[in-house]
């Protein structure tokens, strides 16, 4: 991915998990309003998906992209279209290590994550959604066999952008290098399979190392050492905290973050431009 010849920065600034709740659905409007957040992932299966959707029509200057899931909710295709997959109950494999076990044995067949993944889409497009990119809860869409999947899918569905899960390699806490690692090598050969797709991508992703985690001083500091190019920066805003959700996720934390002024002012400092996926 070739960076801006100017030297300009452009940023899209993405929060993940739109209609997973209704915590998360006031939390990304909050953070599109009064913040940062030029854009957003929607998941097809989350609990507030419909609540979601319809305030996607009061927020025209958010981009809107789909967060695919193939962990961690209710399957959209039904266990009858993806029996591999999903549960008799309909539900996802809830962990993406529980869905790698299973898929790295031979025991989840691509045809049936073809099936979910494209039955969300047909959910998120039915809503009326303009989808603007797609990338993936737990990061799944970088895995082998899913890439191609994905790939196909943007093209079928005609959206001309992806998530980048390029990663910048920084070891901040014990075991995190080696999970990095591995998903940058995926990333990178998802990458390539995008690029000859034509699709377009940001040049990395920051905030991976911090999901869940942002405040004022990590999204300054990240925002200072922005160099010319397309980049996308990660968050999980909300106004209340996950029930069960993951540990340490602190998301009224990374809203109250996305709305602060000092960040603003840096990124007025580094003279990023925001945009959303569309724009790519």
């Amino acid at each position: 991915m070739t960076a801006n010849a100017d030297g300009r920065i452009l940023l899209i600034v993405n929060a993940d998990d739109f209609g997973s709740s209704a915590a998360a659905n006031a939390g990304v409007a909050a953070a599109h309003r009064d913040g940062v957040v030029t854009s957003a992932s929607l998941m097809a299966g989350g609990a507030a998906f419909a609540a979601a959707a319809a305030l996607a029509d009061e927020l025209p200057a958010l981009g809107i992209g789909v967060h695919l899931m193939l962990v961690d909710g209710v399957s959209c295709a039904g266990a009858s279209a993806a029996p591999t997959l999903a549960d008799d109950a309909g539900r996802l494999p809830p962990s993406a290590g529980a869905f790698a076990r299973r898929y790295f044995a031979g025991r989840v067949k691509l045809a049936d994550v073809r099936a979910e993944l494209s039955a969300q889409l047909v959910r998120v497009r039915d809503a009326g959604i303009r989808i603007t990119h797609l990338d993936s809860h737990q990061h799944l869409h970088n895995f082998p066999g899913v890439a191609g999947v994905v790939v196909d899918l943007a093209r079928a569905f005609g959206v001309r952008a992806v998530r980048s899960s390029r990663v910048a390699l920084s070891p901040i806490r014990r075991g995190w290098l080696g999970r990095q690692i591995a998903l940058r090598l995926c990333a990178e050969a998802f990458g390539a399979k995008a690029e000859r797709a034509g699709l377009k991508m940001p040049d990395g992703l920051l905030g991976q190392e911090w999901a869940g985690e942002l405040n004022v001083e990590r999204l300054v500091r990240m925002i200072a050492a922005l160099k010319g190019g397309r980049w996308e920066l990660l968050c999980h805003p909300a106004t209340a905290p996950d029930e069960g959700g993951p540990a340490g996720y602190d998301r009224p934390g990374e809203l109250a973050a996305l709305r602060a002024g000092e960040v603003r002012e840096a990124l007025a400092d580094c003279g990023a431009r925001l945009i959303n996926f569309a724009a790519l």
